[in-house]
């Protein structure tokens, strides 16, 4: 047996195909602020205000913010708080995503002024604020939603035009297993014995989108279509060039 090659893939595929899970589950960086859910909104109720009172300061998330050297002693916004409020204030772009998968839903959300951005995710009772480059925040959020490279290898005889009903896609996401379609070969019933998830992208003001759904490292795109979802299988490197795709018709058209 030759270690480097996927044996899976490989033999479903019917040529030699190397293992790609040496470049999966790679950490993200860590986020520049972890608060309190609420922060960023805290932030811009207290900014501006000189003297705050007491009550107003000590709020879970006021502190977080002071302990994170975001507001000063009495409430004042430091220099890097005044940059953040200022990019989400002016921002000429913005992005929005959600995953949901086993630990629950996490929301993205990315405000762009020029080159710089600012981008906040959330979950349960915590939210994360990062400030950076506009192109990293697009390339962190294709690392977020759990994009990784994988063999996009199906039955030969595969019916993609099923309909996954939305309680079945939404049962599997939260770790509720349901057997698949009785007519699934070998691949898709491999898939679908992973863990699920679901990652929707979107432009805010916009009617476009990304909805995908992962199987493991496979994904798929969702097609809603009266009845649930058609799961459609595209690689990796597809996912990789719709996202920009995505952004171009959308800011083009606002």
């Amino acid at each position: 047996m030759n270690h480097l090659l996927d044996s899976f893939a490989t033999q479903y595929a019917g040529q030699p195909l190397e293992r790609l899970d040496q470049a999966q589950g790679q950490p993200l960086p860590e986020p520049a602020f972890t608060l309190p859910s609420g922060a960023l909104q805290a932030l811009f109720d207290l900014r501006g205000r000189g003297l705050v009172s007491a009550a107003k300061r000590n709020t879970p998330a006021a502190t977080a913010l002071r302990e994170a050297g975001l507001l000063g002693r009495f409430g004042g916004a430091s220099d890097t708080a005044t940059t953040i409020a200022g990019i989400v204030e002016r921002a000429g772009r913005t992005l929005a995503a959600e995953r949901v998968d086993r630990s629950g839903t996490t929301t993205w959300s990315c405000w762009a002024s020029g080159p710089d951005a600012v981008v906040r995710t959330v979950h349960d009772d915590n939210e994360t604020i990062d400030l950076l480059p506009f192109t990293a925040a697009v390339a962190r959020l294709v690392a977020w939603s759990g994009i990784e490279p994988f063999w996009p290898v199906a039955d030969p005889d595969d019916d993609e035009s099923r309909v996954v009903s939305d309680d079945v896609v939404d049962a599997m996401v939260a770790g509720r297993e349901v057997d698949p379609p009785a007519d699934a070969g070998p691949v898709l019933a491999a898939r679908w014995r992973e863990p699920w998830s679901t990652v929707s992208i979107a432009v805010p003001g916009s009617d476009d989108g990304l909805p995908l759904v992962f199987m493991g490292s496979a994904s798929h795109l969702r097609i809603r279509v009266d009845g649930g979802s058609r799961l459609q299988l595209v690689p990796s490197y597809w996912v990789f060039e719709a996202l920009p795709q995505l952004l171009d018709r959308s800011w083009s058209a606002l």
